[in-house]
């Protein structure tokens, strides 16, 4: 199975036109549409697929799901057009498999706490990149709690895990330090660029700022 190029440095739940269109300009390399019910971050789908036809080609779009159903995320696939599809919710390893065979899209697999579940299962399909977030009891993500970075950092021990995302609770102070400690293929933020009582509504200097915490710190990881 190809392993597709993947983005450096995402910014997740985003839900307003203008704003969506001022982060694909920041320097970030790829957006996330949390299509979530119950996430303060959901975006109204006739907003993702405005922001999709904006930003595509920008920045890759990533679709956002928590325990949809296949016909639900391939209905959304179809109207918006992702670049990467993430399953963050309790969905199993051959539910992926039949996500990725249908829509021909990459799988980004969401791990709460724990590497195993997706990294290391004997089985022919492995997602195509896994992203690494903290573990909350009742909750689905973005919560801004730290993940266990040194538990993260183990995923090049694990030889079906070609691309880790790290998420949870990064900002642009600490993020710089997250990508030295874990060194991931890629680095995602919600809540860490939002100011207090505003979800989905990035502050685009803090989203600069993150984009070029994150960009400097990649640039001094040792060449594979």
């Amino acid at each position: 199975m190809p392993v597709p190029d993947i983005f450096r440095i995402k910014i997740c739940g985003l839900n307003d036109f203008e704003n969506a269109v001022a982060v694909s300009h920041s320097g970030a390399d790829a957006i996330g549409l949390n299509f979530f019910p119950q996430s303060k971050r959901c975006v109204e789908m006739k907003t993702a697929v405005k922001i999709a036809n904006t930003v595509r080609g920008e920045v890759q779009i990533v679709g956002l799901f928590v325990n949809a159903s296949q016909t639900e995320i391939e209905q959304a696939h179809e109207r918006v057009g992702f670049n990467w599809i993430q399953l963050h919710g309790d969905e199993s390893v051959e539910f992926a498999q039949s996500i990725y065979q249908s829509t021909g899209v990459p799988i980004l697999a969401a791990s709460r706490g724990s590497l195993v579940r997706w990294a290391t299962l004997p089985d022919d399909f492995h997602p195509q990149a896994l992203l690494m977030d903290a573990a909350v009891p009742g909750s689905f993500g973005g919560t801004g709690h730290l993940s266990n970075w040194d538990l993260a950092a183990t995923w090049r021990t694990m030889p079906h895990l070609k691309h880790l995302v790290l998420a949870g609770g990064l900002t642009p102070e600490n993020v710089a330090e997250a990508i030295r400690a874990v060194q991931p293929s890629a680095v995602d933020v919600a809540g860490g660029v939002e100011n207090p009582g505003q979800p989905g509504i990035k502050d685009i200097a803090k989203v600069e700022a993150f984009v070029s915490a994150a960009r400097k710190a990649f640039g001094e990881l040792p060449k594979e």
